[in-house]
């Protein structure tokens, strides 16, 4: 437990964890350490941040697809589309072949825009399909997860014995 007034209900401290892994940029890699903080285990607080990141997968799809097209109608960003398309085109053979598992690795750096979001952005820029978009996005972020809970199971003992 880092905090000096952690939240005193579990389910609260595991519904923020839950909600705050949904948010777009603070995702997982947020609400892991953040469930720790507020006194969850570490196995929980990387459970909830893995499927609240992955609960917003479809919602990302969804208004991706809708942006995607609201752009494509606007001459000069339609332009730049189509000409990033056509730069994918003529690289599609190395896309099919690392297709998902780029995805995941994409996925797993620790940066911003690299979580589920911007993965999308990617796959629909690189004509995933659904299936490879959903399974590279998915492993990626469990992967990802797994590594944030270790890291924070980590750092966490460390201050501790600081202490």
């Amino acid at each position: 437990m880092l905090l000096t007034n952690p939240v005193t209900e579990p389910w609260l401290a595991m519904l923020i964890a839950f909600a705050v892994s949904m948010i777009p940029m603070l995702e997982l890699r947020a609400g892991i350490p953040l469930g720790v903080a507020l006194g969850l285990p570490t196995p929980t607080a990387t459970v909830l941040g893995i499927v609240g990141n992955v609960l917003q997968i479809q919602v990302a799809v969804v208004v991706v697809a809708w942006a995607y097209r609201q752009c494509a109608r606007y001459p000069r960003i339609g332009g730049w589309l189509t000409k990033t398309e056509a730069q994918i085109d003529r690289h599609k053979a190395l896309v099919q072949r690392w297709g998902w598992l780029g995805l995941v690795a994409f996925v797993l750096l620790p940066l911003p825009g690299t979580g589920v979001w911007g993965g999308v952005v990617l796959g629909r820029l690189l004509g995933l399909s659904s299936g490879s978009l959903w399974f590279g996005l998915s492993l990626g972020i469990a992967a990802s997860g797994v590594i944030f809970g270790l890291g924070t199971h980590g750092t966490v003992s460390v201050i501790n014995l600081l202490r």
